[in-house]
């Protein structure tokens, strides 16, 4: 029986919590048919003052983007967790027509984020011409 029983955490506005809230649900549920077993509830403001959550969100030179998260607690850390994904992922799953239509984008939307996209490119480039201008790599190809 347990072996059969996966403990989870629900998130504040995850979609599994119904209405609860601004509420952690944290408890176990069966592997097979994912119905809980047992549920705590703990308001997200008493889970805030006990657990402290750094998180950071930084673009590599080689065009991903790492979100990073810790959970800690008065004596140290207690998990980390990284994702990491390409920034043209993340363009394409922006420019989902779902994902469009959801977030209601209108076209001077769209045109911020191709300006802003615009100007990372030129950014880019202007890095690439300095290492080329200070000897910094061997070669460059556009």
């Amino acid at each position: 029986m347990l072996a059969d029983l996966e403990p989870f955490v629900e998130l504040p506005g995850h979609q599994c919590a119904g209405d609860a809230g601004d509420v952690f649900r944290f408890g176990y549920r069966c592997k097979r048919t994912g119905a809980p077993l047992a549920i705590v509830e703990i308001p997200a403001s008493t889970v805030a003052k006990f657990v402290r959550l750094k998180t950071s969100v930084r673009v590599t030179t080689d065009g991903k983007v790492v979100a990073e998260a810790e959970i800690a607690n008065d004596h140290g850390a207690l998990g980390r967790s990284s994702e990491e994904t390409s920034v043209v992922q993340l363009i394409e799953e922006t420019l989902h027509v779902d994902n469009l239509r959801m977030e209601e984008a209108s076209p001077r939307e769209l045109k911020s984020l191709l300006h802003e996209l615009e100007v990372s490119i030129q950014r880019v480039r202007a890095a690439l011409a300095a290492m080329h201008a200070e000897g910094l790599t061997a070669s460059i190809s556009a």
